[in-house]
This record gives structure tokens, C-alpha cells and sequence, in this order.
């Protein structure tokens, strides 16, 4: 039983359950993560308040809540490697809408940590 991988009961052999949300997209990746059971009733607690299920509620806050930052050189290395992407795509005479969504992303979001380190006081 130890050996044994956890499927739920909603899950096909072989497949993963593909859903639809609001705007037509297909939902079908899983992402897992650990928390101790303090944290779960935390957590637990807060989705309780937005009256949000479980899936909106982490989804939003993915990816609109203010993230805190611990710079290292890891993180300013990833920085420079995605600028230097994002400068090269600008310098072929990329526009910002033509470019791959995920580097959109990731230069939106070191705008916004640029924006909380050198931004005016709110």
C-alpha cells in the first residue's frame, strides 16, 4: 500500500479530468504543495471569508497578490536572464502584445517588484 500512487476517484486511467472555466479555457494541470496542519486551517479559514472555492481562491492569489520578495542571487540572476531575453525580443522590433506570454509575464512581474522597491510611498 506505501508503494501505492494516490488517484481520485474522478480521475480516468491515464488521463487527467479536463474542465472548463468562465472564459472557455481548458483546466487540466495540477499543481500540489505541502502545509502543516496550522497552516491548512489557516488557509482554510481565509477561503472561507472570500467565498471563493478552493481553486479561485489560490488561482487569484497566484496571481494577483502582492508577493514579498527575499532577494539573493538566484532571484537577481533569473532577473537578468529574463531581461536579457525581453531586451533581445525588443531589439528584433518585437511588440510587447507579439511576445510569448510568459515572458510578458514574468517582465510584468519584475515591473511590479522594481515598482514596490523604487515606487513612490503608498
Amino acid at each position: 500500500m506505501a508503494n501505492k500512487i494516490y488517484t481520485r476517484k474522478t480521475q480516468s486511467k491515464g488521463t487527467v479530468k479536463k474542465t472548463k472555466d468562465e472564459k472557455a479555457r481548458k483546466r487540466n494541470t495540477i499543481i500540489n504543495f505541502r502545509v502543516s496542519p496550522e497552516e491548512k486551517v489557516r488557509i482554510d479559514a481565509r477561503i472561507a471569508m472570500t467565498g471563493l472555492n478552493k481553486a479561485e481562491f489560490f488561482i487569484e492569489s497566484c496571481l494577483y497578490q502582492t508577493v514579498l520578495v527575499k532577494g539573493n542571487i538566484r532571484t537577481f540572476r533569473e532577473y537578468d536572464r529574463t531581461m536579457e531575453k525581453i531586451a533581445g525580443q525588443l531589439q528584433k522590433g518585437t511588440k510587447p502584445e507579439d511576445m510569448d506570454p510568459e515572458l510578458l509575464e514574468a517582465w510584468k512581474t519584475i515591473l511590479e517588484i522594481l515598482d514596490r522597491l523604487f515606487g513612490k510611498e503608498r
